[in-house]
């Protein structure tokens, strides 16, 4: 009945029209969609259209909320920020201690109503906006960097920042800094930034003190954004709390220390390894997030695709080989990694890793932590792994020749080997193999694949544009695809969504260097690097610009972010 009369009104008030309306409502009974959503996914109608329709409808008011516009602590903290985001609605205080008014996308929800009254129980009254705009103030105003933008005052007690103020260069009293670092403001302050950075999908949070201040910085998608800090006289007690927590010892402060600790967000744990080190004005704490949910994922989600990701999943079946990944620190290598373990975990095979240290637990996997100080290293783990009867090894990273070397017996006596190499593209693998002292007819002999990788920051959905690019960004493009000027091109613009930086998220880049009877033979004799990449790309072999430069034409990712990753040959 309502939706009929929703029909009338847009009609009427010329806002669509009845072939457009006819065509939403043939969708709807196809679909079984909501109508409204229809008319905006068809481009049929705007939401301002609905919005205006809803509130002539219902006669209830229809609120623009302006870029200005911010709720009160009380009332943001009425309903969880689940609720808003799942039935996208904002609560205002009508009148305190006995109604609401909640300002929705869909005022004729009435399990977001049931659902707040149940919360709160006050009585409700409605008013509509634009998802765009509800969305827009519950990233402002449920973000716990918004808690800090609004002013630290909301969260620093000034009275223990004042008492701060009498701490010296050396942070002062340790007994008092403990004291004030258990603190309420302080505390919170530690657990609200932690959680902000889960929420960004950050995997680090740096904390560094200069003489006056001190910055925070969250590292996300590959990239360090400045966040408000706290003032410098709360610096030594924030130290000191998240050393508390790491298990850490809070009165050496001259030499670096490290530790680790956990927590629950959203129902799952969170990992975070802690790293110190004592600088001129203080010391210096990184926090590494290390995020399981993150981190398993499926190849295809981390930019496997078509014949790679076909022939990556082969090879990690066959009963023997090395498979090696190389990159960077940050490359994404970890991940690529776990998720080829992932593939591998069955209750046939007998799995088994030496890492430094464990980042993750995976059910099913028998994980070595090295311990370098008591003489367990890389190499002695495999020693003793190769006793405990496995299938398949993953190593955490090459380091030595020792190292090397088993692991490539290993995988000659029915092993399949997984590791990593630090070298700038695929090819250069069997060079820096050589240069540890690995005979070439071994590397040659085990093996299998060598893929290199880069992680590409990637446009945000919810503000992804078409632009024109210029001659001098094309000129990078043209090299590798002379038609890059009839490609479409995008990049973002900003938006709440991508917290007005146009991109979200990453995806991987590869070269992916099967080693082919062909490759094999050129190992063997010793070639150097330039003959052994140019016989891989005659082979078929897409390298890393190619890869990454595929992105752009595909609308993923922009030209300065995928040169700024990839080697342009």
């Amino acid at each position: 009945m309502i939706t009929d009369q929703l029909s009338e009104m847009m009609i009427r008030s010329g806002r669509v029209g009845s072939t457009e309306l006819e065509k939403a409502l043939t969708i709807q009974e196809k679909s079984g969609r909501v109508l409204t959503e229809i008319l905006i996914e068809e481009a049929l109608a705007s939401p301002e259209d609905i919005a205006h329709t809803f509130s002539e409808l219902l006669n209830i008011p229809f609120l623009e909320l302006g870029e200005e516009f911010h709720l009160n602590r009380a009332e943001y903290d009425m309903i969880p920020e689940s609720v808003a985001r799942r039935f996208c609605l904002i609560p205002l205080m009508k009148e305190e201690g006995v109604s609401i008014t909640l300002v929705m996308k869909n005022p004729l929800d009435m399990d977001a109503v049931d659902t707040v009254r149940s919360l709160t129980s006050l009585e409700i009254h409605k008013a509509v906006s634009t998802e765009e705009r509800i969305q827009q103030v519950i990233e402002k105003c449920y973000r716990e960097e918004a808690y800090v933008e609004a002013g630290l005052k909301d969260i620093v007690d000034v009275e223990a920042a004042e008492a701060l103020e009498t701490f010296d260069g050396d942070m002062g009293d340790v007994d008092q800094l403990l004291v004030h670092a258990n603190d309420a403001p302080v505390v919170r302050y530690v657990n609200l930034l932690l959680m902000e950075a889960v929420r960004d999908g950050a995997s680090d949070i740096h904390f560094e003190p200069g003489e006056n201040a001190c910055s925070v910085r969250l590292r996300v998608d590959g990239v360090l954004h400045p966040v408000t800090p706290p003032p410098k006289s709360l610096y030594p007690a924030i130290i000191t709390r998240i050393k508390i927590l790491s298990e850490m010892d809070i009165a050496e402060r001259r030499l670096p220390l490290d530790g680790r600790f956990k927590f629950k967000f959203s129902g799952r744990v969170i990992d975070v390894r802690v790293s110190s080190m004592p600088l001129v004005f203080g010391e210096k704490v990184v926090m590494r997030i290390l995020d399981k949910q993150s981190l398993l994922l499926d190849l295809e989600d981390i930019g496997f695709e078509g014949r790679s990701l076909k022939r990556f999943k082969e090879i990690l079946g066959m009963p023997n080989g090395i498979i090696l990944l190389t990159g960077p620190t940050g490359s994404g290598k970890t991940t690529t990694l776990y998720s080829a373990l992932n593939i591998l975990r069955t209750p046939t095979r007998n799995v088994q890793t030496v890492e430094d240290p464990v980042e993750y637990l995976i059910e099913g996997v028998n994980q070595m932590p090295i311990r370098p100080k008591i003489g367990l290293t890389f190499a002695e783990c495999l020693r003793h792994i190769l006793r405990q009867d496995p299938d398949a090894i993953m190593i955490g990273e090459i380091r030595d020749s020792e190292t090397a070397e088993i692991a490539m017996r290993a995988s000659l006596t029915g092993h399949i080997v997984l590791s990593t190499l630090h070298t700038n593209d695929a090819t250069s693998s069997f060079s820096r193999l050589r240069d540890i002292g690995i005979p070439s007819y071994l590397t040659a002999a085990t093996m299998r694949l060598i893929i290199a990788q880069r992680l590409v920051r990637t446009i945000c959905p919810n503000c992804k544009a078409e632009y024109k690019p210029d001659e001098g960004e094309l000129e990078w493009v043209r090299p590798v695809f002379p038609d890059a000027a009839n490609w479409t091109y995008y990049h973002g613009t900003g938006c709440n969504h991508c917290r007005q930086r146009g991109m979200k998220g990453r995806r991987a880049i590869f070269e992916f260097l099967e080693v082919s009877p062909d490759i094999r033979e050129l190992v063997h004799n010793e070639v150097d690097d330039i003959a052994l990449r140019k016989a891989a790309i005659a082979g078929g072999m897409e390298t890393l610009a190619e890869n990454g430069l595929g992105r752009v034409r595909s609308g993923e990712t922009t030209i300065s972010e995928a040169i700024n990753v990839c080697l342009v040959d």
